[in-house]
């Protein structure tokens, strides 16, 4: 079964003229890095999808060094877009599947995914949840592993 991977992505720097500029702080940096570790014991294959903000493509990179798989922006994984919009995205994906996004996207989405309701959750930054089901549609997953950092 193909497994989808939710991740948030690491500390940002607060203020940036705009939301998309801001970058991840060192610490953000160690956990992006910490997150890759994990994953690449629990989903070696995965592809990655990230938001074209910089600081869920810098996390999404760091993740990237310990997996060296295909790694895309996904203009649609920003945090205000809705979470059945992604839902849509990503419905016919047949193989292990990595998304780097921001809250509120992140919680809304795994509720969406696993209760097949848009219930926003808190994360912590880079924390990682991995679903499970025959299809990735709202209401047909299952939470089956999760990560964060430990500070």
């Amino acid at each position: 079964m193909p497994r989808l991977v939710i991740v948030r992505h690491g500390e940002a720097n607060p203020g940036a003229d705009h939301d998309a500029d801001r970058t991840l702080t060192p610490s953000g940096e160690h956990e992006a890095i910490a997150a890759g570790q994990w994953l690449a014991e629990v989903l070696p294959d995965a592809s990655i999808l990230c938001s074209p903000y910089r600081r869920a493509q810098q996390t999404a990179e760091l993740i990237n060094q310990s997996l060296q798989v295909p790694l895309q922006l996904a203009p649609w994984l920003t945090p205000d877009t809705s979470p059945v919009d992604v839902a849509d995205q990503i419905i016919n994906a047949t193989s292990d599947l990595i998304l780097v996004s921001h809250q509120p996207l992140v919680g809304r989405l795994e509720s969406l995914m696993v209760n097949a309701r848009d219930l926003g959750q808190m994360w912590a930054t880079a924390e990682c949840r991995v679903l499970d089901a025959d299809l990735f549609a709202p209401g047909c997953m299952q939470l089956i592993k999760s990560w964060y950092p430990r500070h």
